[in-house]
């Protein structure tokens, strides 16, 4: 039984073989290997229908770097292994990945896809407006994607906590460049 998520609906497929690919609405969809059954996992869907535009003190941020218009790409509740500083990494939620590397070029997916697993250089700005650069990379033996380097500081400068509903939007600078933004949600 494979599990496809539409529109916010989990949508259970019956299926006699690997699925390579299924029709959906007259269109070919492939299924993303980063989305197995070990990485599958219950999801809270009150927050679902996510704004188009960021916080306004984001987008003001933003702006002032001259940065493009930021587009949502996820949220996560932050996990123990996401704060922890021996770890020193986020790792994005599965139901991200795709989504990130459709907004990368074909020369930066390749980078971050990479075998080396040097990735790319990336700023990614906190709730309060500051930029950390980071590395954005694939890790192949998790089939996920992951900011390290520089991960920790933007820990310790926002005190994340475990719990908190991270929100992930991506834009690039005037050169070019890919950054992130997030906004924390707190409860």
């Amino acid at each position: 039984m494979t599990t496809i998520r539409l529109f916010g609906n989990d949508i259970k497929v019956t299926e006699k073989k690997e699925v390579k690919s299924i029709m959906l609405f007259g269109a070919r969809i492939f299924p993303s290997p980063a989305l197995n059954k070990n990485n599958m996992r219950q999801r809270d869907d009150r927050f679902m229908n996510m704004p188009d535009l960021p916080p306004r003190s984001m987008r003001l941020a933003i702006e002032s770097f001259r940065g493009s218009r930021p587009v949502y790409m996820g949220w996560k509740y932050l996990e123990n292994s996401d704060i922890n500083a021996n770890l020193s990494r986020f790792l994005i939620p599965v139901e991200c990945c795709s989504k990130l590397l459709h907004y990368m070029t074909r020369l930066e997916r390749e980078k971050i896809l990479n075998k080396d697993d040097r990735g790319i250089n990336v700023s990614v700005m906190d709730p309060k407006g500051n930029l950390h650069d980071m590395k954005f990379t694939g890790w192949k033996s998790l089939g996920r994607l992951v900011f390290n380097r520089g991960w920790n500081n933007l820990v310790r400068d926002n005190q994340f906590q475990k719990g908190d509903l991270l929100e992930l939007w991506h834009f690039r600078m005037p050169n070019n460049k890919p950054c992130f933004a997030i906004n924390i949600i707190r409860y």
